[in-house]
Parts: structure tokens; C-alpha cells; sequence
């Protein structure tokens, strides 16, 4: 026969029948718990203590009896494993007890809920449970392998990457394409079929562009040579109805995407490339004594970067300097080491600080 008036909160909580009618609201066997505040008023304040801790944790977890009774045993003989559970009558110890419960819970329920999501939207998963006839290419070797798709576009496959398409992708309302690895795509432009490309949980959408996507454990890397396109969550599959501009990458900028809180980060590509002759006029970086203005505006048009600077300050500024092939981040170094002036990379700009120049 259980002695209740031996009962204290760590008492309450490892009894099955207690645990029960607390889960329950209203559980058979209610005249027990009446009786004993009858017989032991003293007790009212461990009962309710146990079972305002029962109620807080069943807000964040879908533990059943048994599991529950059974985490709150481990964790309570955790706090003092030398020690037998009856004597376990500290209020602190009680409490501590009772918080290590909560965070444990809220912690298991964050990370089954994350580790459900990310394994749904891994490779092998989309591969698996996608209803269309795919096509795999694995490359096996040590340098990259050419893909041809039945659109025509290009997928330039990196080593020990994988990527999957529908075999009659080129008929398709959307043309999708799941990617493990790393692969540089050249998309055949088609505005009335999107090309999707699925990778560690992130959505690359373009209509005809070229583009390098990178997957790794932790994140997920989408950088724009030509045209643009949209990064969005896997989760906000919705979203690709409505791109909005914080959705969109222009050339010379990267999106970071981090899988573990699926966040998504803009930046400037870590070595911007010169854009095609076919969309801008080739630039001269040939400068003498010209104004700071227009070098800035050569190097906007050059690599679609957006160079923010003041131009009230920096009006007397000129630049004498022949440069040529430098990467853009080099050339950017020369310019401002020659006007006394310094440059950060804010988000996907440029921002130029400076004093001004002298007459």
C-alpha cells in the first residue's frame, strides 16, 4: 500500500496513477487524490507543485504515461544518483530536477522536429519519394563531367557529386533537378517552364541564367554568374509564386543557406567575375587623371556590383592608374590605396569611406 503521507513533489511525479490524472484532467480514482488532501493537508503543496510541472511539460512535448513517468525518474535520479528517490525531499533539488525535465524535452522536441525536416529534404529522401521517371548521373571521377539535359541546358557536375532530372524534363511545366554536391548550371531559357534545382533543403528557381550550387553538411551555397534567380526555403514551396526582391540574386552575388535554422544570407560572390560581352560592353580600366565617378561607374558596369560612396566628398578625387585583368576585389585595393581612401562589403554592395581629395 503506497504511503502517502510520506509524499513529497518527486514522490508525485514517478506515480504512475498521479501521473495519469494530471494527463487526464479528470482520471478514475479522483476520490484518491481528494482523500489524501483530506487526510494530509500538508500535502497540497507538493501535489500541486508535481502537477503544475506535468501540465508545463506536456505543453511542449506528446510523451505518453510511461515515457513520461520514466523521464522524470532518470532525470530526478540523475540529479543525485547516490541517493534513493523517496529521500529526494529538497526543494531545490526538486526544482532543478524539474527545469533539467523541461529543457531536455524542449530541446528533444526542437531537434526531432529539425532533424525531421532536414532528412526529409535530403537528396536520397527527394529522390526516393518523387513521383517522376529520374535520371541519375554519379561522378565518380576526380575531375568534373558534363551533363547534358533534354531541355538543352548544361549542368557541369562536380566530383563525387549527383544529380537527378526527370527523363522528359524538356516537357515539363517545371523543370526540376535534385543536386547532392557541387554542379555550375547553364540553363536554356524557357519562361514558361521554370527550372527548379533542389539542394539540402534550398530552392534555386531561374527561367535562364548560369549558376553554381554547392551543398555541404552544414550549408548550402548558390552563386550567380548571368541572369538572376530565387533562393527560397524547401519549406516555403508557396513562396515561388511570389518572389519578392530579398528572394532574388543578380550576377556576382551568393546566397548562404544555412540548413540547420534554414536562414538565408546575401552576399557579394567571394571573386566577382567581369559579365559576358553578350549582356554588358566590354569596360577599359585604362584610368587617367579620371574623375573617382566615373572609375566607380566602370566597375559597376564591368561586374553589376553596386559601389556606394559619397559623392559630395569624394568630388575632387581622380585616379591615374592602368589596370587590366585583376580580379575585382584587387582592383578595388589599388583604387582606394591611390585616393587615401578604404572600402567593406555590406550585404551584396560596396560601401567606399573616404575624406575627400584635395584640389
Amino acid at each position: 500500500m503506497k504511503q502517502y503521507k510520506d509524499y513529497e513533489v518527486n514522490d508525485f511525479l514517478i506515480d504512475d496513477d498521479f501521473v495519469q490524472w494530471v494527463r487526464a484532467g479528470a482520471a478514475p480514482n479522483v476520490a484518491v487524490w481528494r482523500d489524501l488532501l483530506t487526510t494530509y493537508p500538508d500535502k497540497k503543496a507538493d501535489l500541486e507543485e508535481a502537477r503544475t510541472f506535468i501540465l508545463q511539460t506536456l505543453a511542449g512535448g506528446t510523451l505518453s504515461d510511461a515515457e513520461l513517468t520514466q523521464e522524470i525518474n532518470r532525470i530526478l535520479a540523475s540529479t543525485a544518483p547516490d541517493v534513493p528517490i523517496r529521500q529526494l525531499g529538497n526543494r531545490f533539488q526538486w526544482w532543478q530536477a524539474a527545469a533539467a525535465v523541461v529543457v531536455l524535452l524542449g530541446i528533444g522536441w526542437g531537434i526531432w522536429q529539425t532533424q525531421s525536416t532536414l532528412s526529409a529534404y535530403a537528396y536520397d529522401q527527394l529522390v526516393k519519394t518523387s513521383t517522376l521517371p529520374l535520371t541519375e548521373v554519379a561522378n565518380t571521377q576526380n575531375k568534373s563531367q558534363l551533363v547534358l539535359l533534354p531541355d538543352g541546358s548544361q549542368i557541369t557536375l562536380a566530383s563525387h557529386s549527383r544529380v537527378s532530372y526527370a527523363r522528359d524534363l524538356d516537357k515539363r511545366a517545371n523543370r526540376e533537378v535534385f543536386l547532392t554536391g557541387e554542379a555550375f548550371f547553364n540553363v536554356t531559357k524557357n519562361p514558361q517552364h521554370p527550372f527548379l534545382v533542389y539542394a539540402g533543403g534550398l530552392v534555386t528557381r531561374v527561367v535562364g541564367t548560369s549558376f553554381n550550387v554547392q551543398t555541404g553538411d552544414k550549408q548550402v551555397s548558390v552563386v550567380v554568374r548571368t541572369g538572376r534567380v530565387a533562393v527560397y526555403p524547401m519549406k516555403e514551396t508557396d513562396k515561388s509564386e511570389k518572389i519578392d526582391e530579398t528572394s532574388l540574386l543578380t550576377p556576382n552575388q551568393q546566397a548562404t543557406f544555412l540548413i540547420d535554422n534554414q536562414q538565408i544570407t546575401r552576399t557579394l560572390a567571394n571573386e566577382p567575375k567581369v559579365l559576358s560581352a553578350s549582356e554588358q560592353e566590354m569596360v577599359s580600366f585604362q584610368f587617367d587623371n579620371t574623375p573617382i565617378a566615373h572609375v566607380f561607374t566602370r566597375l559597376e558596369m564591368a561586374y553589376g556590383v553596386s559601389i556606394v560612396y559619397d559623392k559630395s566628398v569624394m568630388k575632387n578625387c581622380r585616379l591615374t592608374v592602368p589596370m587590366g585583368e585583376e580580379p575585382f576585389f584587387t582592383k578595388l585595393d589599388i583604387i582606394c590605396r591611390t585616393i587615401g581612401a578604404s572600402y567593406k562589403v555590406d550585404g551584396t554592395q560596396v560601401v567606399i569611406s573616404s575624406a575627400g581629395c584635395d584640389e
